[in-house]
């Protein structure tokens, strides 16, 4: 095959994957440069890619496991060559491609084709175990795919992204919100379309006729209602100090599963930062681990242009990372207290300074400072971290008024004392703690899961006004006293 034959092919299948981005992304043609970088320069994530994928899948009957180089899937032109080199024991021409494509997405046809809704559903059933990867007879049609079968928003998106492919279905196709939660009920919903979708639509089309939209959603509307309730963070990236553990870990795993593209950062839990990020990629997240220590400029540095490498930019930052001794004051030394305020004070000024450099690249962003209730009366053997807090405090509110010309939000939460490791390395942590459960209104303190709640309706929260705040969340104790 010549090299300009060859060009011209791949050229081909540049357009017609083009064309399936543009489908799936419905950003127009003319942005979608085929050199361009996928993620850093059109915002095309993972979990989109997938969607992009299920399609390129059942358009031109590709095997679930095609080996692509990894620097092939950076740009729209790196996946054509990647699928022309698959596709190319024989050349296909354009004519060839598009032959197969019809053939792949080609739906059923015949006396029950559209007509038959067992047919359909059993279509439906062969999409979901092909994009799901689930034995056929573990998909009943009839159980709670988030519920029974765990297949969640992102996953109905690349079966629905197939499903447009497959049976050419339009953008606006209005499914009700309950029929989605079913194999069956979206197998009923595409059979109903199937067979009256288009005299319906030619009904509509009349002038001074309503279109009937009672109680119900395009799919694409659902799509976003489902992840926006599910996974509103899709697209962003956050950046969690100190998260290789504790509460920091319970923080990024939470925003890793609500769709951010998440930074595990760890220090002297290097380990445990590392284990972190394989669960997270476990249960379908994205993420990296950054070694390092916010007390140590060189390390904030790399910290920061590793985000920036692997992610592009920065939404969140939020400043988990905390040292300093808990003890009486006569044990407190000068060492103590400078490793404290270059953990929490310094290393917050200078790590916030580095992600308000990427949040503007992305237009604002958000930073989210941890304090304690302690830092405004006295709490045994915190007598050191709670004067540092109060820094934090100060800190947070003054970062607040600067950084809001560059649209950053900052706000500090206060939680008391958290149920775990940390609370049990407490001197007299069992003294203590059934101290703290009497003094709160509902006889328990925090769990991790609380605040990390609490920190991601922040980081949603759009009311530009809610910034300087110190929040506190300790179930009632700084009211009734320590």
């Amino acid at each position: 095959m010549s090299t300009a034959y060859a060009a011209q092919v791949t050229g081909e299948l540049n357009r017609g994957i083009q064309e399936i981005f543009a489908e799936v992304t419905r950003y127009p043609m003319e942005v979608l440069d085929p050199a361009s970088g996928l993620e850093e320069d059109l915002g095309i994530d993972s979990v989109k890619l997938g969607e992009v994928f299920a399609v390129l899948r059942t358009r031109y009957g590709l095997p679930e496991q095609l080996d692509i180089p990894r620097e092939k899937l950076k740009t729209i032109s790196g996946i054509a060559e990647a699928l022309h080199d698959y596709l190319h024991g024989a050349v296909l021409t354009r004519t060839e491609i598009q032959d197969q494509a019809e053939t792949v997405r080609r739906p059923p046809s015949g006396e029950n084709g559209f007509r038959d809704v067992e047919a359909v559903q059993g279509s439906v059933r062969q999409i979901f175990a092909e994009v799901t990867r689930y034995p056929l007879e573990v998909l009943d049609p009839a159980s709670g795919l988030e519920e029974d079968l765990g297949i969640d928003s992102v996953k109905l998106g690349e079966v629905f992204a197939v499903l447009r492919s497959k049976y050419s279905l339009p953008e606006q196709l209005d499914i009700p919100r309950e029929k989605l939660k079913t194999i069956g009920g979206i197998a009923d919903s595409l059979h109903d379309y199937l067979s009256h979708g288009l005299a319906q639509a030619q009904v509509v089309s009349q002038p001074g006729v309503a279109e009937p939209r009672v109680q119900s959603a395009s799919v694409a509307e659902s799509f976003v209602m489902l992840n926006s309730e599910r996974k509103p963070f899709i697209g962003k990236v956050a950046l969690v100090s100190g998260s290789g553990r504790g509460l920091g870990k319970d923080v990024v795993c939470y925003l890793a599963e609500l769709g951010a593209s998440v930074v595990v950062n760890s220090f002297h839990s290097r380990q445990d930062g590392e284990r972190t990020v394989e669960e997270i990629k476990a249960n379908g997240g994205n993420a990296i681990h950054a070694w390092g220590s916010v007390a140590n400029a060189d390390h904030v540095k790399r910290i920061f242009e590793l985000t920036e490498s692997t992610f592009g930019g920065l939404d969140f930052f939020i400043s988990n990372a905390s040292n300093g001794m808990l003890a009486r004051l006569k044990e407190i030394t000068p060492e103590h207290w400078e490793k404290a305020f270059r953990t929490n004070v310094v290393g917050l000024h200078q790590s916030s300074l580095k992600a308000v450099e990427l949040m503007k690249r992305r237009g604002g962003g958000k930073i989210i400072t941890l304090s304690t209730p302690a830092s405004h009366g006295y709490v045994d053997y915190f007598g050191c971290m709670g004067a540092v807090k109060a820094a934090v405090e100060s800190l947070t509110r003054s970062m607040a008024i600067e950084f809001s010309a560059d649209n950053v939000q900052v706000n500090c939460v206060s939680p008391g004392p958290v149920y775990g490791d940390l609370l049990n390395r407490w001197p007299e942590s069992q003294r203590l703690v059934r101290q703290w459960e009497t003094n709160t209104a509902y006889s328990r303190l925090c769990e991790a899961r609380d605040v990390s709640h609490f920190i991601a309706y922040l980081l949603s929260e759009p009311v530009k006004l809610f910034t300087g705040s110190v929040l506190i969340m300790d179930g009632g104790i700084s009211s009734q006293g320590w």
